[in-house]
């Protein structure tokens, strides 16, 4: 009868025969020697409860002695906090930055909304060298006309029907405003 004892998180995976048995890590009270190949893995509720293995049934993980299978063993419940698995206080912990993740996402929202409104008001250069078309330059101010800052707006008048593309065929502040007339638009 072939045994594997796997550190498997916050539990042992105790492979028997093919039958897998899970132990969690926390309820493990005492793991100790109780007879020449034989180990007791003390969940602490009664004798019944009790997982009993054989040293000599255990290929994985492989030892030469009862007493390093048993400190192997111990080896894999102490690893726990050391390895970074999954615990009451750390999960506390990622929850409360997925809190503070979602309460900084909604306030950047809440910026950037604010923000497009006020840009997207009025344009900061306008390009109206041609009598058919007009270009519209969007940015912050401040922004220089050689920097991808910029949202550009092509209006074009087609015998008085306008039509109104952005270029890249977005708002995004990521073109450059010198580049106004070779961008495609949409």
């Amino acid at each position: 009868m072939a045994t594997e004892i796997i550190n498997n998180g916050s539990s042992l995976k105790i492979i028997t025969d093919g039958s897998p048995r899970f132990v969690l890590k926390n309820q493990i009270k005492e793991v100790e020697v109780v007879r020449d190949t034989i180990i007791k893995i003390d969940i602490g509720q009664g004798a019944l409860y009790n997982v009993f293995v054989d040293q000599t049934e255990v290929t994985n993980p492989a030892s030469a002695t009862v007493e390093e299978l048993r400190d192997k063993i111990i080896d894999m419940l102490q690893t726990a906090a050391a390895v970074g698995l999954a615990t009451e206080a750390k999960q506390t912990e990622g929850n409360a930055e997925i809190v503070n993740l979602k309460n900084s996402v909604a306030q950047l929202s809440e910026k950037v909304t604010s923000m497009n409104d006020k840009i997207f008001y009025e344009p900061k250069l306008v390009d109206e060298t041609n009598s058919n078309v007009v270009y519209k330059g969007f940015a912050n101010p401040g922004a220089a006309t050689d920097q991808a800052v910029w949202a550009i707006l092509k209006v074009t008048n087609n015998k008085g029907v306008l039509s109104y593309h952005w270029a890249s065929g977005n708002k995004n502040f990521d073109k450059v405003w010198n580049n106004r007339k070779v961008l495609a638009y949409s």
